[in-house]
């Protein structure tokens, strides 16, 4: 594993991948235990890159969010982790009206990467005027790591891009299996008025 690990250090950066990393620094629910071989994609193309790159090498990897439904033992995760940072939240569509009284809004497409928290999310909807998510979550849960288990995300989910053997594409909702590895997702929201 160190050949390979001086691969993807040569390739993601040498400061950024570490050796014998502490989750305890990264992870929710890791107060002990290593990972073997370490780093942190801080925006999609590092995660995409980070994930292709462990493809062509065959390293085994685990690619990692928060870290809030994960259990993690003293003896740490062997491989590869990947720690998805890719956090970003934007419009990308709005659906309204233009009246005498001036622009309104009734619904927004919103991409959100990944790696953002569900609270994240949930204090952009809110700034941005839109309604906010109104099922239970944990705060720190990121969107990869939440997606497969609450249902009432997935039913405001118009479109889900993955990463899969080397490639990024887009898949529709009714595609997505458990195992795919999230990048983003498009959500329809409506306006909170």
């Amino acid at each position: 594993m160190k050949d390979k690990a001086k691969l993807l250090a040569n390739v993601l950066g040498e400061i950024r991948v570490k050796l014998d990393e502490p989750l305890k620094y990264h992870l929710e629910n890791a107060p002990l235990g290593n990972a073997e071989v370490f780093y942190i994609a801080t925006n999609l193309k590092e995660l995409e890159q980070a994930l292709s790159l462990a493809h062509e090498l065959e390293v085994p990897f685990t690619l990692v969010g928060s870290g809030t439904k994960m259990i993690v033992t003293d003896r740490g995760i062997k491989g590869f982790v990947i720690k998805n940072r890719a956090s970003a939240v934007k419009i990308s569509g709005v659906k309204g009206k233009v009246s005498s009284k001036g622009i309104g809004v009734d619904e927004a497409m919103i991409e959100v990467e990944s790696g953002a928290s569900l609270e994240k999310l949930q204090d952009y909807l809110k700034h941005q005027g839109l309604k906010q998510l109104d099922f239970p979550f944990l705060g720190n849960s990121t969107i990869g790591g939440s997606y497969a288990s609450i249902p009432q995300l997935q039913d405001l989910t118009q479109k889900i891009k993955i990463w899969s053997d080397r490639d990024v594409f887009d898949i529709d909702i009714l595609d997505f299996k458990k195992d795919d590895y999230i990048m983003s997702i498009i959500l329809k929201i409506k306006s909170a008025t």
